[in-house]
């Protein structure tokens, strides 16, 4: 009986030496959005994010804190986040 309670013991630590999802990866094949192109706008405000040509639209996503956005991810679409003061917090594809 014992034997089977060492048994988790000795798998558990096995587990967190699994491969990595590939699909996971954040190379170039997932900047096809072009978000690695506007990284300069993280600290800045809603003001340059505009200026950087970056508006709402199909293919261009301003979240603000609290924003309700749905749960696809899409290549071609630049998310930019924002924070409480209107400043970039995040610029990433989705």
């Amino acid at each position: 009986m014992k034997r089977f309670l060492l048994l988790p013991a000795l798998i558990l630590p096995l587990a967190a030496c699994q491969m990595a999802d590939e699909g996971a990866s954040s190379g170039a094949e997932n900047d096809l959005c072009s978000a690695s192109a506007h990284q300069d706008l993280v600290g800045a405000d809603r003001a340059a994010v505009a200026a950087a040509g970056l508006e709402p639209g199909p293919k261009t996503r301003i979240i603000g804190p609290g924003h309700a956005v749905t749960m696809d991810f899409r290549v071609d679409r630049i998310n930019v986040e924002l924070d409480e003061n209107d400043r970039v917090i995040r610029v990433y594809c989705g």
